[in-house]
């Protein structure tokens, strides 16, 4: 069922389906548009993500704590269950 409508974007005068919002050229602007923006959140939500550590420490971090409470690795790995 075709019907007419009018670009909300442009103006311009279009046949379609009823429900219909954009013509044909503008349509494709705003596909492109919407896929932009949402590649551009899942990017930042990655990044968000992989900048997060999951609380555990690092080896370096380990030897260091232990060092600072004058201890080897050993006995700080034995004492705190790390």
């Amino acid at each position: 069922m075709n019907v007419p409508y009018t670009c909300e974007i442009c103006g311009a005068e279009c046949v379609g389906h009823p429900q219909s919002k954009y013509c044909p050229t503008c349509r494709d602007e705003v596909i492109r548009w919407t896929q932009r923006e949402r590649q551009g959140k899942n990017r930042a939500k990655q990044r968000a993500e992989a900048r997060k550590t999951d609380g555990r420490l690092t080896l370096g971090q380990i030897a260091a704590r232990a060092r600072a409470l004058h201890m080897s690795y050993g006995e700080f790995v034995a004492k705190y269950g790390i």
